[in-house]
């Protein structure tokens, strides 16, 4: 990585680290028509069996420290998770309530059934032959994760870190946790289950992709890039004065400054500021279409493609931005904008990268029972949303809102 990228990554990480969650003819439907999808299914019947039947295979960080692994007991085996921090990761396996995280999205693999190998596929489904279990490697760096637990510190949110060259996530860290130990084992799933879900801070959502939250002024970052595509000058003046409305039809509607500041401001001012009014007016200015279209650019409202699935955010509650106030809340972050602090790890990643957006994954590869590599997880990058010189422009600007006199006011954000 040249010296450049690193520190247009550290500054993009800065900026966004600080701001924050189913007869013959059936039987041969279901078995060759719909088997792919069944087989995968995290309650199809003969994955859940395999729980409690057979080890599955193990579930290690980068550093190669074992996060899940089976136990034998004398009912069969259970689940032992060795990092309560990466619950929400690794998942659970639980012979009465399915798997989630790592242990559903790649349930075949940790039960000796490679999805990437026909044969295996076919001994399994019709010879009920298995190989032995596969293991999994996520991209989890220990020393990030531990870093982004501390700095969560024990309050309700999430933190995640994703390298932007190619998509791997580094740490992912949601509160409240969960202990997916307790779930795995038969003598206290069920009373586990039933605490977990009355719990009413939901702690089994994983809050990196699922939890959906305004996103305040990290979503600057789309503004000003559906601004700059648009012709908008990132050297003309705007002026601010708070409290401000376009007009009086907005009645008793105003934007408030962020930074209680008034005067002549560039895009880059108002990136050092973090300043709403500025960005409510260059929003105005190239319309709710357009930044409804760079939103989507982005992903907002599309699933990030991740392997652990989440949810896909809105722009608005009708997908459109139709009132002059609408647009003029979105375009600081906040309206009716919902979206998943993974969402906007890979919009900060995709102005790292000269626009091109990663595709995010947890997994890194597959191996077989004896270690060796048998798939590499690297997916290629959902595509480019931008212009680079766009990402350019936009990386110098928030480097220097981060790194800059005045920093605090946007990584405070």
């Amino acid at each position: 990585m040249t010296r450049s990228i690193a520190a247009n990554i550290r500054g993009l990480t800065l900026a966004i680290a600080m701001t924050f969650l189913v007869t013959s003819v059936g039987v041969g439907y279901w078995t060759l028509v719909a088997g792919d999808e069944l087989g995968s299914d995290p309650f199809n019947p003969r994955l859940v069996a395999a729980i409690r039947d057979r080890p599955r295979g193990f579930i290690k960080d980068s550093a190669g420290n074992t996060l899940a692994e089976s136990v034998q007991t004398p009912d069969g085996y259970k689940r032992v998770y060795r990092d309560k921090t990466l619950a929400h990761v690794t998942g659970y396996a639980s012979f009465q309530f399915g798997a989630s995280g790592i242990e559903a999205a790649y349930a075949e693999s940790l039960v000796g059934q490679d999805p990437g190998d026909p044969l295996s596929q076919w001994r399994a489904r019709y010879l009920r032959e298995r190989e032995p279990p596969g293991s999994i490697v996520l991209g989890i760096d220990p020393k990030v994760q531990k870093a982004a637990v501390d700095a969560l510190g024990g309050r309700r949110g999430a933190i995640v870190a994703i390298d932007p060259r190619n998509g791997a996530i580094l740490a992912s860290a949601s509160w409240p946790q969960y202990d997916a130990s307790l779930i795995s084992d038969p003598a206290t799933e069920d009373a586990t289950w039933k605490q977990v879900n009355a719990d009413p801070d939901k702690p089994l959502i994983n809050r990196v992709t699922q939890g959906l939250y305004p996103p305040g002024s990290t979503f600057k970052i789309v503004t000003g890039a559906a601004a700059l595509e648009s012709g908008v000058d990132p050297n003309a003046k705007v002026r601010v004065d708070d409290p401000w409305q376009a007009d009086k039809s907005w009645g008793s509607y105003f934007v408030r400054s962020s930074s209680r500041a008034h005067g002549d401001y560039t895009m880059a001012d108002g990136y050092r500021l973090s300043e709403n009014i500025y960005f409510a007016k260059i929003g105005l200015q190239i319309g709710g279409p357009k930044l409804a279209e760079y939103a989507q650019r982005f992903g907002i409202g599309s699933s990030t493609r991740c392997d652990i699935t989440g949810a896909k955010g809105q722009l608005s509650r009708t997908g459109v931005l139709d009132r002059p106030t609408l647009v003029a809340d979105t375009s600081y972050g906040q309206g009716e904008l919902l979206v998943s602090p993974l969402q906007m790890a890979l919009v900060a990643a995709a102005v790292g990268m000269g626009g091109v957006m990663p595709t995010p994954h947890y997994a890194t590869e597959v191996r077989d029972a004896a270690g060796h590599a048998i798939r590499v997880i690297a997916p290629g990058p959902i595509g480019q949303v931008i212009r680079p010189e766009t990402a350019r422009t936009l990386t110098t600007m928030l480097v220097g809102a981060v790194e800059g006199p005045g920093a605090f006011a946007f990584a405070a954000k």
